[in-house]
């Protein structure tokens, strides 16, 4: 069962590993709430066929009940951590499939590290028999500020648009009175911390919104990781492409999208 959503959580995973900034020295620590919105019959077609009808129940009232996980974000000017908390973010069952996949394969953090020219990104994957440590200049989500303005979790925000791995479009809304070019998952370089970001993949809407924050003058000490066969990401997603290929061949031949 645990392998049944391997694909899907992966992809999540491995597309969310890009990063971006430079900022001013301030101390902050943030709450965000991701908010997971999936089309049912999408998600079906990412099992395979031979396991559709084991899953279909528990997986509908899943995406009916909501899928909602907290995340923390740490900050001291220098670099950051992006960690997932290590319990459900909502009332639902911690047997949630598509939950506990996304805890299992999201839970180290991402840092970023923007004393360096140019920013690099770290993240640690454990995949049991072989740990990886992505670590990777930052790219650039080619923003563009709109005019758009609104109000989002008490902040008054601007929205800009950008793209991530050449083809994914964000939609992020920044607080400009938040002096830290920092924000959810591997989203930075806005002149302001991000309030909400959106993106959509895998057929999944993935929604990071801004739920507490923290701003002080006590430093927060971030230690850069270190363990792991060190990838760059390109080199990563080739070898989970690979993974991927091997798990599909496990369980049957791959996903039947009929």
């Amino acid at each position: 069962m645990k392998k049944l959503l391997f694909t899907f959580a992966l992809g999540l995973l491995t597309t969310t590993l890009s990063i971006a900034q430079d900022h001013k020295t301030q101390n902050i620590e943030a709450t965000y709430v991701c908010e997971m919105k999936l089309d049912y019959e999408e998600t079906m077609k990412t099992i395979p066929q031979a396991y559709r009808a084991q899953v279909a129940d528990m997986l509908k009232a899943e995406i009916a009940n909501g899928i909602y996980i907290n995340y923390f974000l740490k900050n001291n000017g220098k670099t950051s951590s992006f960690q997932i908390e290590e319990k459900v973010a909502n009332a639902q069952n911690q047997s949630g499939m598509i939950v506990q996949q996304m805890m299992a394969f999201d839970n180290k953090p991402t840092y970023k590290d923007f004393s360096v020219t140019p920013p690099v990104y770290y993240k640690e994957v454990d995949m049991g028999v072989k740990q990886y440590l992505i670590k990777d200049a930052v790219p650039d989500y080619k923003w563009k500020i709109t005019r758009e303005k609104s109000d989002i979790a008490g902040y008054k925000v601007t929205k800009a648009e950008g793209v991530m791995m050449d083809s994914i479009a964000v939609n992020a809304w920044y607080s400009p009175d938040i002096a830290v070019k920092d924000g959810p998952t591997s989203l930075a370089g806005l002149p302001g911390l991000i309030v909400k970001a959106e993106f959509k993949m895998n057929n999944a809407l993935m929604i990071y919104t801004l739920k507490d924050l923290k701003i002080s003058d006590k430093e927060i000490k971030l230690t850069l990781p270190s363990k792991g066969n060190i990838v760059t990401q390109d080199q990563f997603m080739a070898e989970m492409k690979k993974l991927q290929d091997q798990y599909k061949e496990m369980m049957g031949g791959g996903v039947d999208t009929n």
